[in-house]
């Protein structure tokens, strides 16, 4: 099977409010099966269009608020995450293998696997390793890296945490980490423009 790393998550892009509320309780769980059971239970809601997966919050929650019958919402199952990692990895992986990972009945030892998974539910992969310590998690100290991270949040870039910024711009100038904050920025605003023309 021929990987597809062009194929998007269905689920919704999170705010960093509600992204950072997501981590923190990911932390407080202590295994791999629990982490994922907590992802199928409270992040697993996603939403259809016209046949298509819709996740820009804002969106989501005009159309849930004027009734839009053409809005569908569904929840992820077993079946549909083993075939979303399959399709995106090119890797088998079985509906029966997602439910013992669950139950902790078979630990998942493929770190690509891992990494699907973590795509899937728009996490840094590192929230599916308990071994992880909660403190790399830790909210920055840095405003920019901070600011930084929730417009790349908002733009549904997923992969990195606040840490992993403040570590990336660290050495940077202050003058290029602005640079850096207003770029982001600006693509932020330009989205939400386009986002709220009736004519986009």
């Amino acid at each position: 099977m021929t990987p597809s790393t062009e194929l998007h998550s269905p689920i919704p892009r999170r705010r960093a409010a509600d992204q950072e509320k997501l981590t923190v309780a990911l932390l407080n769980l202590d295994t791999f099966g629990e982490r994922l059971t907590y992802l199928f239970d409270h992040a697993s809601t996603y939403y259809v269009l016209r046949g298509d997966p819709l996740v820009d919050p804002d969106v989501i929650d005009r159309l849930t608020a004027e009734g839009d019958p053409a809005l569908l919402t569904f929840t992820a199952r077993p079946p549909l995450v083993a075939q979303w990692v399959r399709d995106r990895t090119g890797l088998p992986l079985a509906e029966q293998a997602i439910r013992n990972f669950r139950a902790g009945i078979r630990q998942n030892s493929r770190p690509a696997i891992t990494k699907a998974l973590a795509q899937f539910w728009r996490i840094h992969p590192d929230l599916l390793d308990p071994t992880v310590p909660a403190s790399d998690f830790a909210p920055s100290d840095d405003e920019v890296a901070r600011k930084t991270h929730e417009l790349v949040t908002e733009l549904g870039f997923v992969g990195f945490n606040a840490r992993d910024i403040a570590s990336s711009i660290g050495d940077v100038s202050d003058a290029g980490r602005e640079q850096l904050l207003q770029l982001v920025e600006g693509i932020a605003r330009a989205r939400r423009a386009a986002r709220d023309d009736p004519a986009s």
